[in-house]
């Protein structure tokens, strides 16, 4: 389907903001793991008095929230299909639409 000038802009525009967005949730995301698997290694002391039975529960909701959070926010803007695993598409993979242009 060949889209207007206009709207080919427009998802281009769409497609940045959700990028960003996937970089912005990989921060604290990471920060998440990585405090994990230090808390993990430091044998069940826990900062900042927290009970040991909260932390993995919070550990798991937090990843799970950014999982669900980054299968709703890294669609097509066009088509709203899941654009895949690939943090820079050029293209969308179902519908095709040019998602960035050559820098």
């Amino acid at each position: 389907m060949p889209y207007t000038y206009e709207q080919q802009a427009e998802y281009q525009r769409l497609f940045a903001l959700k990028r960003r967005r996937q970089l912005i949730l990989s921060i604290p995301l990471l920060v998440v793991v990585l405090a994990g698997l230090a808390l993990k290694d430091r044998g069940g002391t826990i900062p900042f008095d927290l009970p040991v039975a909260l932390v993995g529960p919070v550990f798991l909701l937090l990843i799970v929230g950014a999982l669900l959070f980054s299968f709703w926010n890294w669609r097509c803007p066009a088509c709203e299909k899941y654009l895949g695993k690939s943090l820079s598409p050029r293209f969308c993979p179902k519908c095709g639409v040019t998602l960035q242009t050559e820098r």
